[in-house]
């Protein structure tokens, strides 16, 4: 089997919500304004995300190296990123639109940005990952 492409979804994780290493983590559900969560947006954005991620997996199994990074993870992304740039024929110039454009949420096909601060529907994905596969 050949290189399998590469598709990255960058999220910031839910639990860390303060500076302070291990004693500042807070559950998202953890704190509550009336009944409704205190980081509800992070909620929303992990759920939304995990659709997209389910469908991916289930679309194209195990033909796809499908990866979870938090965007504060540089070491990883940037190892995963260079890694796409030798492996799937990623532009030197694509390579660093991509690295100084990387969103806090957003996804990454065999080192192109797909799409940048929110989940694109996931016809957008499949498209790229047939894309990368064809070629």
């Amino acid at each position: 089997m050949g290189i399998r492409p590469s598709v990255i979804l960058i999220r910031e994780w839910e639990q860390q919500m303060s500076s302070s290493g291990c004693c500042g983590r807070l559950e998202g559900d953890f704190l509550s304004r009336g009944g409704e969560p205190v980081f509800s947006q992070r909620r929303e954005a992990m759920e939304s995300m995990g659709s997209l991620y389910r469908a991916v997996r289930e679309r194209f199994g195990d033909t796809v190296d499908l990866q979870v990074v938090d965007p504060r993870s540089w070491p990883t992304l940037l190892t995963l990123l260079v890694r796409d740039y030798r492996q799937q024929d990623v532009g030197f110039g694509e390579l660093l639109h991509t690295l100084f454009r990387l969103p806090v949420r957003g996804v990454v096909v065999n080192g192109r940005l797909v799409a940048r601060n929110e989940w694109p529907p996931e016809e957008v994905v499949f498209e790229a990952v047939e894309e990368a596969i064809s070629a």
